[in-house]
């Protein structure tokens, strides 16, 4: 009986770099992590877009187009989870940009042929 080996011992650190083996529980950490931080990104492109057609108007559609594009790119790495609503908010915006072109260049056609003039836009 002396020929066999002694019992190996558990390793003190978990392998590959620290990381628990597969099937334990995560480590503990603060509630939501970096997600949190950026969802609120997809939130505001949703509200923007919305606001951009109600009280805001091209503006709010240009700052909805930027942050919509920041929450999908957020959600392509990982660091956000709805980036369907920054999507949702980056439509919206482009929507309210694309009619805003639109209606300037009906405007500026009715000017320019005397259909419309400064008077009648007067009270």
């Amino acid at each position: 009986m002396s020929d066999l080996p002694p019992p190996s011992q558990p390793p003190s650190q978990p392998p590959y770099g620290g990381q628990p083996p597969y099937g334990s529980a995560p480590p503990p950490g603060g509630f939501g992590g970096a997600s949190e931080e950026k969802n609120s990104l997809g939130t505001w492109a949703l509200v923007l877009g919305i606001l951009s057609f109600v009280c805001c108007g091209v503006i709010a559609a240009i700052i909805a187009i930027v942050v919509g594009k920041q929450s999908m790119t957020a959600a392509e790495q990982g660091l956000a989870t709805n980036g369907t609503l920054g999507k949702v908010g980056w439509i919206l915006g482009w929507v309210n940009v694309a009619l805003t072109i639109v209606a300037v260049v009906i405007y500026g056609i009715l000017f320019a042929t005397g259909t419309f003039t400064l008077d009648d836009f007067s009270y």
